[in-house]
């Protein structure tokens, strides 16, 4: 759309736009843990969300939305495909409507046998970050954003 005369933003300056870079950022790291990951028979984010109820015990879907910075109803979809090959269950929580997850010794089992792909997937995208952009990512993930 052309610009009017009455119009004096400047709209090149969306060419630069952080978030537009993250996203493609982050799916780009994300397709090269998959890449590598492929042959484990586990997705980047399965085996993400299966190390982290295995690093922090079980929790509430919320909770673990949260830490992991995701929608509930992403987490919820993913989750019920955990759930599908008996790597978690769940239960109820306190509140009857809240659903607790643990992982499973099938789960846990998982995570061991594909923790070599990680730790290949963790190197390479170590190597092409660099140390400034692990240190970068590091600081953006500390701060309050939200």
């Amino acid at each position: 759309m052309p610009r009017t005369e009455s119009d004096s933003n400047d709209y090149m300056a969306a060419a630069g736009c952080f978030c537009l870079a993250s996203r493609q950022a982050a799916r780009k790291i994300t397709r090269l843990y998959d890449s590598v990951m492929q042959e484990s028979g586990i997705r980047a984010t399965q085996f993400t969300i299966l190390s982290q109820l295995m690093l922090r015990g079980e929790m509430p879907v919320g909770k673990l939305a949260g830490f992991l910075g995701v929608e509930r109803t992403t987490l919820t979809r993913n989750l019920a495909l955990l759930e599908g090959e008996r790597w978690i269950s769940t239960k109820p929580g306190e509140d009857p409507r809240a659903r607790v997850i643990a992982i499973t010794a099938q789960g846990r089992g998982m995570v061991r046998r594909t923790f070599p792909f990680w730790s290949k997937a963790q190197a390479q995208v170590g190597k092409l970050l660099g140390a400034d952009g692990q240190a970068a990512l590091k600081v953006l993930d500390s701060r309050n954003l939200g």
